[in-house]
């Protein structure tokens, strides 16, 4: 409890320095924030789609993979450097063109706009395109170089609209509670910057996510186009020459083709077979024959007219062999072969019915009828077999061609089926490779269509609006903070004070750094507020030492009030004075002995002294002894007399210093002193509220310091009561 009235007594005596120097900071705060810029602030939704969205590549969310991490890399992309730079250039693009010095407009203010002018060069002003945003752009970013003395370049980094740091220090990126919804929001102290800066940003970020999700995937496409171009000239080149040689060698089905010849050769092998059996056949036949008639055929045979005519049928029968082949193979006219073949077969006719009239002829001279008639029969068969062995060796005569040109065939086309195989399998190798580069230039195409769609998703919801009206400040935060502030500083200030200091001041203070009780307190004097109470005020202290002191003395004993202080000018003379007179003015016996003027501090008398008659022979036994004694810091005290002391009083004022040097005279003091014999403190010189803690309340008694008062007694309940001036 007395620690928390002691809180509350030293926050009374600092009173002044709580209230004026908290005062003078808020005016302070209050001057320097009244011009205070006002913030505003304006926000953006964007949809994007990446968790619920639809997907034509399967997966979670239109851009597949985890959405969550789709959703972060966007909203990182928002913020990276490449997007706010854009951003920065095309917000001072679009500040320079549409700014405007004696007018507030959507861009930004005329204030903003004057100061901002003033510090462009006249070289970057002229890049101004002011009927062309993205030439501007393009000219800005152009001009920009990374160096100090660039324009643009400290622009971009230092300036508190269109530095990159300053922009995304102010951009807030957020996503809605997990969702497909992001939120953008910004503020600046210029409605138009902030409101601009989001209107670009949309547009920006946007395309840099367009070209980072599909950029890769349009080279990817670009390749399997050229791939699947070249592919696809190789396989028409592949193709044209495959016709082309088809045509050059007059390939239209070479299976088929390759069939009909093996078939042609199967039949031109029986047919060989036959002719051949034939021609054994009719040979053996003739010989036979011709052993029968013997001489006749002979006279056949070397009958010129007979030889020629058979020559004629030989050559007529190959002639006709030939054009039965040349029709089987399909002439050029089948009617004129056709027509030419009968003319051939009448001639054959013609000319065997010539040889059969001729051998009529040759044999006509046979001996006998009988002989005759059997002898021409015989010569008809020979004749016949003559004829048909010459039709058979006309036959094979045309076989052989038959032959020759099927060997033919075979040379021609066995060479064409291995470079068809060739060209075949060099087709299908360019067509699989052509096939496979178009299946996956399909699915780059799907990815991009895909991408395409996941980048129409970004969709604003709600666009940045313009904001009209600033947000609220935080002034009064300020004004209330540098209040608060100041008042804790002061009270930290003097309470740190308070424990460091030595002064002694009060009751609490004095006991806490001495360790001895204090017996009251006499006020100093005032000056100006209170100086007509002076004397009221040092009555009732006097009255309070008084009443304090007066238990301790004891009838039938010399009782004695021994005044010490460790150096001078404590108020030992005057108080020894003043209880002097008081005490007498009550009818109280009193003897007052003074050191320098009763006694001499350096005498022998004095330090050899063992009771107070060696300082004062004629004392009385019933006279109360006040004896003042030297400075304990340039004299010491006898032991006796100290011990014979009834009531030992430190005097030393309330507003000095507790010095080591102090703390050790009055170490030594206790260490003379008895047990029974007890070392009070009394405090001169002090203030108001100490003297107050041991005689009450002082005048005035006025109806605050009667609050007051009661206040710091703890009386929080009680009710008032008046005091008599």
């Amino acid at each position: 409890m007395d620690i928390f009235r002691y809180i509350v007594r030293f926050l009374y005596r600092i009173r002044w320095y709580l209230a004026i120097l908290p005062m003078i900071s808020l005016v302070v705060a209050w001057f320097m924030t009244r011009n205070m810029e006002r913030q505003y602030d304006t926000n953006t939704t964007i949809y994007t789609g990446m968790i619920t969205g639809y997907n034509i590549e399967g997966g979670t969310g239109t851009a597949g993979g985890n959405a969550q991490t789709n959703i972060n890399n966007l909203m990182l992309i928002i913020t990276t450097d490449n997007t706010i730079h854009e951003v920065s250039l095309r917000l001072f693009a679009r500040c320079m063109m549409y700014g405007n010095e004696k007018k507030d407009n959507n861009y930004i203010s005329a204030e903003h706009f004057r100061a901002l002018n003033a510090s462009v060069p006249a070289e970057v002003k002229a890049l101004i395109n002011r009927n062309n945003e993205t030439a501007t752009y393009t000219n800005l970013k152009a001009y920009e170089k990374p160096s100090r003395d660039n324009f643009i370049f400290s622009l971009t980094n230092y300036h508190p609209y269109f530095g990159l740091n300053n922009i995304t220090s102010r951009l807030k990126v957020t996503q809605f509670s997990k969702s497909d919804i992001i939120n953008i929001g910004y503020s600046a102290n210029d409605a138009g910057i902030a409101y601009n800066t989001l209107d670009i940003l949309n547009e920006v970020f946007a395309r840099q996510y367009q070209q980072i999700r599909y950029g890769e995937t349009n080279n990817v496409i670009k390749y399997f186009e050229r791939e699947v171009a070249r592919l696809y000239r190789m396989l028409c080149d592949a193709e044209d020459d495959l016709i082309a040689y088809n045509i050059q060698n007059r390939i239209i089905n070479y299976g088929e083709q390759t069939k009909v010849i093996a078939g042609l050769d199967g039949t031109q092998q029986t047919s060989d077979n036959d002719l051949l059996m034939n021609y054994t056949v009719t040979k053996a036949m003739i010989d036979y024959l011709e052993r029968q008639l013997g001489d006749r055929t002979k006279k056949l045979t070397n009958n010129k007219s007979f030889t020629d005519k058979v020559k004629d049928i030989s050559r007529i029968q190959s002639r006709i062999s030939n054009l039965r082949l040349m029709s089987s193979e399909g002439g050029s006219n089948n009617a004129e072969a056709q027509q030419e073949l009968a003319n051939a077969q009448e001639e054959l006719k013609r000319t065997t019915d010539e040889v059969k009239n001729l051998t009529r002829t040759l044999q006509a001279d046979a001996n006998s009828t009988e002989q005759g008639v059997r002898a021409n029969t015989m010569i008809n068969k020979w004749l016949e077999q003559v004829l048909l062995a010459e039709e058979t060796k006309a036959r094979l005569s045309a076989q052989d061609i038959m032959r020759q040109n099927i060997d033919r065939q075979f040379l021609f086309f066995a060479p064409i089926g291995a470079t068809l195989g060739r060209k075949d399998r060099h087709i299908g190798f360019v067509e699989s490779n052509y096939m496979e580069m178009l299946k996956a230039l399909n699915a780059a195409r799907l990815r991009q269509r895909n991408l395409q769609m996941t980048t129409a998703t970004l969709r604003v919801l709600n666009p940045p609006l313009f904001p009209l009206n600033a947000l609220p400040t935080n002034r009064m935060m300020i004004l209330l903070g540098a209040y608060l502030l100041t008042f804790l500083m002061t009270a930290v200030y003097f309470f740190l004070i308070e424990l460091l200091d030595r002064t002694l001041r009060d009751r609490m203070r004095s006991e806490r750094i001495t360790k001895i009780p204090v017996l009251g307190c006499y006020p100093k004097e005032s000056s100006l507020r209170y100086r007509r109470y002076n004397k009221t005020i040092g009555d009732m202290s006097l009255r309070q030492l008084s009443k304090a002191l007066l238990p301790h003395f004891k009838t039938g004993q010399q009782n004695v009030l021994n005044l010490i202080s460790t150096d001078s000018a404590n108020g030992k003379s005057y108080l020894a004075q003043e209880l002097e007179n008081y005490w007498i003015s009550i009818g109280l016996q009193v003897r007052r002995l003074t050191y320098d003027e009763d006694f001499l501090a350096d005498d022998s008398k004095f330090i050899m002294s063992t009771s107070i008659k060696d300082l004062c022979p004629d004392i009385l036994p019933d006279e109360i002894a006040i004896i003042e004694y030297p400075n304990l810091n340039d004299h010491s005290i006898p032991s006796s007399l100290l011990n014979m002391g009834t009531v030992n009083l430190m005097v030393t004022r309330a507003n000095r210093t507790w010095k080591d040097i102090d703390q050790k005279a009055l170490k030594e003091v206790q260490s003379q002193l008895d047990d029974q014999n007890t070392l009070f403190m009394y405090l001169t010189e002090s203030s108001r509220y100490a003297v107050e803690e041991f005689v009450g309340q002082l005048p005035p008694y006025t109806r605050f310091s009667n609050f007051v008062y009661r206040i710091s007694q703890l009386g929080l309940t009680a009710t008032e009561n008046s005091h008599a001036s």
